[in-house]
Parts: structure tokens; C-alpha cells; sequence
């Protein structure tokens, strides 16, 4: 919760500004109301102000950032660019067809690499272009990663059999291009894979070599994501962050497969056997594994390179849950081992091509008995992975319909194929033909997915609306939005005295040392820090925000980090009508303590005005939004000491439409109401993103006037009679670097940045530049130098072999 950006510190908000957005009782104009995926949205969202503000000529979204947003720590998938060059109602479905072709060629090189024949090549293309592992995540940049996968296997297999410079460079920037995608796990799962096969299928030492060297080049390219991301999570505390398991955290994640519900969706280690992205990713591939890994089998070529990236992506998937180690030492911090599914379904699509091409050659039917059981266990093998993913889904609510059309589709499929390989037999039907039926079959399968996607998010079933709720559907729009009540609670405040230092560190007196000390020893340990705001997906972009001295929103913190010492030396606690309700506590101030700490409880984001009176003095005067979390308010000045009244008011009115959050921490839009004891009525399937803004929290007796704010730069201009501490309301964390009078400054704070500024009139400019980019970039033009020096040497030696003799 960040104090207003004001020349003055007692600035009360315009008593007109509550009656404008985002606080009228019309919808705030900056909510961006999505039906498509959440997650996607967000997506879409963040990248559609990355290409306005690239075609406005700013980059200010480079810094930090969440939610796949276009960022340096986040990584910068090449297919999302075109959000900078064409419009964004676009670009989505611009990027999926990139996406799904990528897919299609990268796999139709990969087995053109391997020897297959034209129509194996098109069916592997097909299989893997269009299967629920690309749809599930389309939009996202996980599905550009996984369509680079095939790409840099192929790379991987040119430099092994030619090695040279071209397709050593070749490698590398394919590496280089999933690197930038920002998916860790799957770009580590995919060297790992590649490794693996390659370690299998060639014992050149020069072929080797070449791998190793293109690997690094293609590292060294993406060192300056890499170096970023790896910075950010070594700050980050992920100590208290909360996320849902790894659905392989037991063995019976395995048994389920085959076993189907037997402990129940809600088992351990099952219900992402049933989820909707299990559907997508896994049951494409059922014809796949039916009719095409047993045929594998049975082929008189290489089955090596199948079997290799089918068993490390099934165990990886679904037997690595209990080893999670090893997902951190392939992919770094919080890596998900089923994202393994993309080896599982590449030698999948493989082993598929595999069998067209023995098909097409005609060497499956030399042992028309063998062939035969083998049909007939591909259809057994169908119909158990089917019967097994409809009973997962038809407990998982929402995807019975997906889970029906996976079945149905499967097992026509396997009967169908099954069929027209006995007409073929009988010599009716070219071999040819045979081919472009499974191709047919395999990419209508795969589209079946694709069109169940929406049956998901059925207004028929999704759609609950009744009359009570018919003034927040006329607020936020009834498509796609789930309606229902929120918990019946009023807003509780309590008021706790204490050290000013818990959210703004400064030099302890030795009076509050003795004080802190007398009451409570373990509070003088753990230093000058505090807890860190999470400010996560909710828009602060519109002016309104600003208008009305709100900065930030302080949404879901967590507990405090460890070290952190709060003692309250007096607390009172009141319960406040959420319209227009206010609460008062007085307490007797003693000397040293110049902080009040609020804790404010309600499910929503709550307007309030603060203000704190000493002896009669007001000292403090803040508009604040809170929800749910610790607020500190520093009282400035001398130490005070007397009688203490907080008076905290709320701002909204009955009606309003606000910003909360659930129990399960997801940012919700809601009406306040007073009924029942202050109901909030929310509304789910919103996307709200997350913008950050800066501000200037604290300037003592100076005067401030802020010249310019965004993502990564805070300027303003100082007028102070002495020296004086600045502090500002953004988190310190590597990259921030400050600028006094043109000069460098030294940053000062443990958790928010303050700066020291000199007597007079300053010019202070606070700058972000993402971490590891210089670095980065030096790797990269390093990495350049070698590869033409290397080409020179090599172009040296050819010209000496060329010598016309004496």
C-alpha cells in the first residue's frame, strides 16, 4: 500500500474523486473483461501494451513482471513479436498459426533427418502440429517453446553427421530462440532428451563436440534472459509462496493411468490425470499410442530414438514426482516435471511416423499374423487409455464434453485405420492411401480438441444468474462470468503502535533500543526490513488511480519473511460498516514510537483516509486502498508522546464496484453492499493485470515534484533547506540504481529505496535496468568475436591449402 505522489504529505483526496472511475458505480473502465483462458488473457493483455508502447517508442515493460508479460527476466518468445507490428485483436491468432507451423515443419525436418518417407513426414507434422499439447497452451509462450522442440532435435542431429560451422551455428540458434521462450523446463527437458538420443545414436567424438559447442553458443545467445531470470529468483523469497503440487507426487500417479478411478479424482498424484490439460496434452496422442508405438515395435528399423524420448517424457510426467530433485537440477526453481509431456510426445509422434513409413514400405505385413494381434492390441490399448481419461474427466467438472469426444474419437479412429488397412491388404486401396487416411485421422483427432476447448467455458453451463445479482452482471457483463456471493464479513481494523522501522527502515534511537528492549529482547534482532508487498494482476494504469493519491494495491502478502519483528505496544480493534463506516482508537504515545500499523480484514479492496492526531497535532493524513493486509504509517517528526487518536474511514459507498480477493488469493470484481453484515457479491473469469507504478512515499520537510513515473524510472525534483532521506515505495531489488544532480547517488533501505539528497534544489532519477543485460550482452558479443575469429582461421587455412604451388 503506497502513500500518494503529493508535493505536501497531508493530502487528502478531492471529495469529488470517489464519484469518478474507479470507484463509481459503473464499471471501471480499466478492468480488461476476457472469456478466453484467464491465464491467456493475461498474456494477451501484457503483450498488447508491449506493442503499443514499442509503436509509441517506449520500452518501458522490460523490467520486471509476471504472467508471461514481455520481459527481459521472463523471456521474449520471437513468435510474440508480432504483437509490435500488427494489431492486437490479431496478433493471437497470428501467433498460433506461426506457432502450429513451426510445429509442422520442425517435425517434418526432424523425420526427413531420420529417413522416413514423405507421407510418414506429413503424419508426424500433423501429429505433432495439432496436438492438445500446442493447443492446451496456444497463446501462451509455452507452446512456441514446444514447437522449437523437433527443431533443435534436428539441429542436434545435423551437427552430430556434418559438424561444421553451419550446422553448429544452426543448433545454437535453435537453442537460442527456446531459451528466449523462457519456459526453463521444457528447454532443459529438451537438452536432456537430446543428450539422451544423441548419446544413444552416434559415438562420433568430432559430432560430439559440435553439440557441446552449439549448446553453449546457443546458451551464450540467451544469456541476457537467462542471467535475468536467474537474478530475480535468487531474490525473490519462494519460501512462503504458495502453488499447486506436481500431480506425479506419488507412484499412483502410474497406477491411475491404467487403473482410472479407483482412489477418486480427488486422490493425490491423480487429479491431473483428470484435469482439462491432461485431456488436451495426453489424449491427443491415444491413437498415437494404440495403433502407432506397438507397430514400433514390431519395425525392423531403429526403434532407439522412440523409446528413449517416450520413457524419459513418461517418467519425467508421471513417475518423476517422487525424485523432485531432479526437476531442479534439469530446469532451475520452480519447474514443473510434467512439462516432460513434450518428449512423451514427441516420441510419441516418432514412433508414429515410424510405423507409416514401415506401412508404406510394406514390411509390417511380412507376418500378416503378428500384424493382426498387433491391430488388435492397438485397439485394446485405445479403448483402456480412452475408457481410463473418460472416467478421470467425467469427475473433473466441466470436461465430460472433452472427455466423450476424446473417446469417441479414438476409438473410430483405431477402427477406421483398422479397416482401411484390410481394404488395402485385399489390394484395393494404393499405399499411398493408407498414409493419407491416418493423417486425416490424426489431424481430426487432434482438431476435435481444439473445437471442445470452448465447451469448457459454456454459458449454458458455467452461467449462474439470478436476480440478486442482476446489478453486478449489469457492472461487469454476463458472458463467460461465474456469480456467486462472497463471504458475509464486515471490514475489521486493528490498530497496532509500534516501531517505525517495520516498513521503513531508519537508524533506531538508543531510547527506542532501551524501550524495544525492556518489552521484548528478540525485537532489536533481524534488521531494518519488512514484509514485501505481492503486487500481483491488478490494473493501476488509469489515471483515476492517481487522481485520487492511489498507487499500488497491496494484494495477498503472505507472512512475514523471517527476521522481521513487529511489537505492538498497544492495539485496538473495531469492526466498520463496509459503506461509509469509520473507526476510531485513541492510546497513550510513548517516546520513540513514531508508526501505526494497520491491519485491515475484508475480502475487498477498501478506500479509506487515515488520520492520526497526537496531543491534539495532526500528524498524518493519508488516502489509502487496502485489502487485507499490513499497512504501516510512519508518524513523522519529533518523538511524539501523548494521547494518540487513529481515525480510519471508509471511502466507498454501498454499491460500489471494487477489487478483492478470494480465499484462494485470485483477484475477484465485486459490489460492496451493507446487507448481512457487509456481503461482497463477486464475479470470477475477469482478467486484471498488474501494472506497477512508483511513487514517493516519504520526503520529510522537502518539497516534491514528481517529473515523470513508469515501470522503470522514477524522476522528481527536490527543494530542501538540509540534507534529507527520500524514500519511495519500490521494493529494492536488483537493478535500481539512483541519480542525484547527474551524479550517482547511494541507495539506502533494506526492503523500499531511499536516497540521500543534499541541501538545495536536486534532480533525483531513479532507474531500473534489468540485471544481467550488460553481462548478457558482453556474453553475446564475445560469443559473435569467437565465431569470426574462427571463421577467419578457417578461411586463413583454406587459402594456404589453395596455394598454387612454386
Amino acid at each position: 500500500v503506497l502513500a500518494p505522489a503529493v508535493r505536501r504529505r497531508h493530502a487528502r483526496p478531492d471529495d469529488q474523486g470517489w464519484s469518478t472511475p474507479p470507484f463509481s458505480a459503473d464499471a471501471p473502465a480499466e478492468l480488461s473483461i476476457e472469456i478466453a483462458e484467464l491465464d491467456a488473457a493475461a498474456v494477451h493483455s501484457a503483450w498488447s501494451r508491449w506493442g503499443e508502447e514499442v509503436r509509441s517508442g517506449s520500452l518501458t515493460q522490460l523490467g520486471d513482471g509476471r504472467s508471461g508479460a514481455p520481459v527481459l527476466a521472463d523471456g521474449v518468445p520471437f513468435t510474440h513479436l508480432v504483437y509490435a507490428v500488427v494489431p492486437a485483436w490479431f496478433a493471437p491468432g497470428l501467433i498460433a498459426a506461426l506457432a502450429v507451423l513451426l510445429a509442422m515443419t520442425g517435425t517434418a525436418r526432424l523425420l526427413e533427418r531420420l529417413g522416413f518417407g514423405p507421407v510418414a513426414t506429413s503424419v508426424g507434422g500433423l501429429a505433432y502440429g495439432l496436438s492438445g499439447l500446442m493447443f492446451v497452451w496456444i497463446g501462451w509462450p509455452h507452446a512456441s517453446a514446444v514447437a522449437l522442440v523437433p527443431w533443435v532435435f534436428s539441429s542436434g542431429f545435423d551437427a552430430v553427421s556434418v559438424a561444421d560451422r553451419r550446422t553448429t551455428l544452426q543448433l545454437g540458434g535453435s537453442i537460442a530462440l527456446l531459451a528466449w521462450c523462457g519456459v526453463w523446463a521444457i528447454t532443459g527437458y529438451t537438452l536432456v532428451g537430446l543428450v539422451a538420443v544423441l548419446g544413444f545414436r552416434s559415438r562420433r567424438p568430432r559430432g560430439l563436440l559440435a553439440v557441446v559447442v552449439g549448446t553453449a553458443t546457443g546458451l551464450a545467445f540467451a544469456a541476457p534472459h537467462l542471467l535475468a531470470s536467474a537474478t530475480r529468483w535468487s531474490w525473490a523469497d519462494t519460501s512462503a509462496a504458495t502453488s499447486i503440487g506436481d500431480s506425479s507426487a506419488a507412484v499412483s500417479s502410474v497406477i491411475t493411468l491404467g487403473l482410472g478411478s479407483l482412489w477418486g479424482a480427488d486422490a493425490a498424484g491423480y487429479p491431473w490425470i483428470g484435469s482439462l490439460s491432461a485431456q488436451l496434452s495426453v489424449a491427443t496422442i491415444g491413437l498415437v499410442a494404440g495403433m502407432l508405438a506397438l507397430v514400433a515395435v514390431l519395425a525392423p528399423d531403429d526403434r532407439r530414438l522412440p523409446f528413449v524420448l517416450v520413457g524419459l517424457g513418461f517418467g519425467l510426467a508421471y513417475v518423476g514426482g517422487p525424485f523432485g530433485w531432479l526437476s531442479h537440477v534439469v530446469a532451475g526453481a520452480g519447474a514443473e516435471m510434467t512439462h516432460g509431456r513434450v518428449l512423451l510426445v514427441l516420441g510419441a509422434v516418432v514412433a508414429a511416423a515410424q510405423t507409416v513409413d514401415v506401412i508404406e514400405r510394406g514390411d509390417g505385413f511380412r507376418r500378416p499374423d503378428r500384424f493382426a494381434v498387433m491391430v488388435g492390441l492397438a485397439v485394446v490399448v485405445v479403448m483402456g487409455w480412452s475408457g481410463t481419461e473418460w472416467l478421470a474427466a467425467a469427475q473433473a467438472a466441466g470436461v465430460t464434453r472433452t472427455a466423450l469426444a476424446e473417446s469417441t474419437t479414438s476409438l473410430l479412429a483405431a477402427a477406421v485405420f483398422a479397416a482401411v488397412v484390410g481394404v488395402w491388404r485385399r489390394g484395393i486401396l494404393a499405399r499411398e492411401a493408407v498414409g493419407l487416411v491416418a493423417a486425416v485421422l490424426v489431424a481430426a483427432e487432434a482438431l476435435t480438441f481444439g473445437v471442445a476447448i470452448p465447451t469448457v467455458t459454456d454459458r449454458a453451463e458455467r452461467l449462474v444468474a439470478t436476480e440478486t445479482h442482476a446489478e453486478l452482471l449489469g457492472l461487469v457483463g454476463e458472458d463467460g462470468l461465474v456469480v456467486g456471493e462472497g463471504r458475509v464479513l464486515a471490514p475489521v481494523v486493528a490498530a497496532r503502535f509500534g516501531p517505525n522501522d517495520v516498513r521503513v527502515p531508519r537508524p533506531r534511537s538508543r531510547e527506542e533500543i532501551d524501550v524495544l528492549a525492556a518489552l521484548d529482547p528478540g525485537a532489536v534482532r533481524g534488521g531494518a526490513s519488512a514484509d514485501q508487498p505481492a503486487l500481483s494482476r491488478v490494473d493501476v494504469s488509469d489515471r483515476a488511480w492517481r487522481r485520487l493519491g492511489v498507487d499500488a494495491f497491496v494484494l495477498s502478502p503472505g507472512r512475514r519473511p523471517p527476521g522481521v519483528v513487529t511489537t505492538p505496544l498497544a492495539e485496538a480493534t473495531d469492526r466498520i460498516d463496509p459503506a461509509g463506516g469509520a473507526f476510531t482508537a485513541t492510546v497513550e504515545l510513548i517516546a520513540g514510537l513514531r508508526a501505526v500499523e494497520f491491519d485491515l480484514l475484508a475480502p475487498f479492496a477498501t478506500p479509506v483516509e487515515v488520520d492520526v492526531v497526537v496531543a491534539g497535532r495532526l500528524v498524518v493524513g493519508h488516502a489509502l486502498v487496502l485489502t487485507g493486509s499490513p499497512v504501516v504509517v510512519p508518524i513523522e517528526g519529533d518523538p511524539l508522546v501523548g494521547p494518540a487518536t487513529v481515525t480510519v474511514r471508509v471511502l466507498a459507498e454501498e454499491g460500489t464496484a471494487t477489487l478483492g480477493v478470494d480465499d484462494n488469493g485470485v483477484v475477484v470484481v465485486g459490489v460492496i453492499g451493507s446487507d448481512g453484515g457487509g456481503t461482497l457479491v463477486t464475479a470470477d473469469g475477469l482478467s486484471i493485470v498488474h501494472r506497477p507504478v512508483s511513487a514517493v512515499t516519504d520526503a520529510g520537510d522537502a518539497d516534491v515534484v514528481i517529473n515523470r513515473v513508469d515501470d522503470r524510472r522514477l524522476q522528481f525534483t527536490v527543494e530542501s533547506a538540509q540534507f534529507v532521506e527520500m524514500w519511495t515505495d519500490i521494493v529494492h531489488r536488483p537493478g535500481w540504481t539512483a541519480l542525484v544532480n547527474g551524479a550517482p547517488g547511494e541507495l539506502q533501505g533494506d526492503v523500499v529505496l531511499g536516497v540521500r539528497v543534499p541541501p538545495g534544489v536536486s534532480e533525483v532519477d531513479i532507474r531500473y535496468r534489468p540485471p544481467g543485460l550488460t553481462l548478457g550482452l558482453a556474453l553475446i558479443a564475445m560469443t559473435v568475436l569467437a565465431w569470426l575469429l574462427s571463421g577467419l582461421v578457417v578461411a586463413g587455412r583454406r587459402s594456404l591449402d589453395h596455394r598454387d604451388p612454386v
